[in-house]
């Protein structure tokens, strides 16, 4: 009998069209965004606001860029805000475990707050889409501005989580 070097990631797998990260832990699914654009990118940013400890992270993190690389043959880009409180874990174990990473990428609320902006005010300017926000209807750029301050990514991890664009 050969030696098996693959390890049992049954607690961890793809979501729907294999987009996202699915890990159970004691009984509890937490869900990672990670997306397929020029290579697995895992957003750890979705870890931080949840019961687990940072013992419990970093196991997560290693197992979670484990069953990637056995699972794809692939080294995963990380992602994460600076501007969270976990972003020194994140960088720690992305160090660490930067042989078996492609590529770290960090933003902070700024730039993802220009980056959501500029979809949605060109996504607005189409006509063709209306985007609802809380309650609100955003149907002109006129309405982003209007409601910015209401839909913008903030410093302290709150996100922008009931966000439903849907064509006219």
């Amino acid at each position: 009998m050969s030696a098996d070097k693959t390890k049992d990631f049954s607690h961890i797998k793809f979501g729907f069209r294999g987009e996202g990260i699915i890990y159970k832990l004691n009984g509890k699914e937490y869900e990672l965004n990670s997306t397929w654009i020029n290579g697995i990118r895992i957003q750890f940013d979705d870890l931080t606001n949840t019961d687990l400890n940072e013992k419990q992270k970093t196991k997560m993190f290693a197992e979670i860029i484990q069953f990637v690389n056995q699972s794809d043959n692939e080294k995963p880009i990380i992602c994460y805000n600076s501007d969270y409180k976990d972003a020194e874990l994140w960088k720690r174990l992305s160090t660490e475990f930067s042989s078996e990473i492609k590529n770290v990428e960090i933003s902070d609320v700024e730039k993802d707050n220009i980056a959501l902006y500029k979809t949605m005010s060109e996504d607005l300017k189409t006509g063709m889409t209306e985007i609802n926000i809380r309650g609100l209807k955003l149907k002109t750029v006129k309405d982003l501005d209007k409601h910015w301050n209401k839909t913008k990514f903030t410093k302290d991890g709150e996100s922008n989580e009931k966000v439903i664009f849907w064509d006219k």
